[in-house]
């Protein structure tokens, strides 16, 4: 890069030629501090994330000398939480702190003009390691507004750790766990909705401004058709209230195609009216033992969880996870919309 009076920002689409250079900035950074477990998308799922409706985006590309140096992704949510938008900065060289800054910049001003005014970004560390973003992060203005443990599961888990899968997820209490590998059944729709729902109030969420979550039968099958677009196994197990016909608890898991090894407990949520019966620990058992059917190439199943819900972190040791590193959400509010602040005459 030679230097920044020479790089231009540009918006940038799928069809942009540049695209994949631009999504790959982000696979090259994860890569640099988790190797082949960087949690990055790689460009055929972010092209396919263009398609989904859930979230308007921008994506940037910084671009100096004719090449992608620097990449920004911005998601805002279209369905509820209008004063949200989420990102993502990478720059090819880890130093580049004035580049960083002048994507940051960019995001912000172009978040300002959507309206939305809480923005929020995420790191991830692994265990033993300096968060080398807090400085910046906290330079700019963003505040730590959640931390949560990241665990990984390797599998298959071993006979022991198996049989007694299979010994709670069988218990005869009223509750009945069902695995399903790809499409829920239209039937389950309804039930799936009401629990998504709850994702958004009932589990720890640190200080992060998040406004519940408007889930619908038609927004569950929208999730499924993005991971069926992305090209991900979709693997949930589901605990079925017997006496009332609930659905009590559910996980959710996607394996994507480019990275066939790592599958990716997205979402798990027991309600609070049948907690108490080990149902976060039978739905996750039941994924684990269908995805070395499901998806063969699997060998570490990753899950993320906030720091002070020690009731999921036991369940995680309890099913053989180990703890790989730490995600920490940072929030920042924006000040006034440029033409709200008063100006000198």
């Amino acid at each position: 890069m030679t230097g920044m009076n020479t790089v231009r920002i540009e918006r940038i689409t799928p069809e942009h030629p540049q695209f994949e250079e631009w999504a790959t900035v982000f696979v090259t950074a994860g890569r640099r501090q988790w190797g082949r477990d960087t949690t990055a998308y790689p460009p055929n799922e972010l092209a396919q994330m263009w398609e989904s409706l859930a979230h308007a985006k921008v994506w940037l590309a910084a671009i100096d000398d004719g090449d992608v140096v620097g990449s920004a992704a911005i998601g805002m949510p279209t369905q509820d939480n209008p004063h949200l938008a989420g990102f993502d900065v990478a720059c090819l060289d880890e130093r580049a702190t004035a580049l960083k800054q002048r994507l940051v910049d960019e995001v912000e001003r172009v978040c300002r003009e959507a309206g939305r005014t809480t923005l929020m970004i995420e790191t991830q560390t692994p265990v033993g390691a300096a968060n080398d973003e807090a400085a910046f992060l906290e330079a700019a203005g963003y505040a730590e507004a959640q931390t949560c443990v990241r665990n990984g599961q390797r599998l298959p888990v071993s006979a022991d750790i198996g049989a007694e899968m299979r010994r709670v997820i069988e218990m005869n209490d009223g509750y009945r766990i069902e695995t399903v590998v790809g499409r829920l059944p239209e039937d389950w729709l309804p039930e799936r909705a009401r629990l998504a729902g709850m994702m958004s109030t009932d589990t720890p969420l640190g200080a992060l401004a998040i406004e519940p979550e408007n889930w619908t039968p038609e927004r569950v099958t929208a999730m499924f058709d993005e991971d069926e677009r992305r090209g991900r196994v979709v693997v949930e197990a589901v605990a079925w209230h017997e006496e009332s016909g609930e659905m009590a608890a559910f996980t959710h898991v996607s394996v994507p195609a480019e990275t066939p090894w790592i599958a990716y407990q997205d979402d798990t949520l027991v309600a609070k009216a049948h907690r108490g019966h080990r149902l976060g620990y039978r739905v996750k058992a039941a994924v684990s033992l269908a995805l070395p059917q499901a998806a063969p190439g699997v060998t570490v199943q990753r899950t993320w969880n906030d720091e002070t819900n020690e009731h999921m972190l036991r369940i995680n040791r309890e099913l053989g996870y180990e703890r790989e590193g730490t995600l920490v959400e940072w929030q920042k509010v924006l000040d006034s919309a440029p033409g709200d602040a008063a100006h000198d005459a």
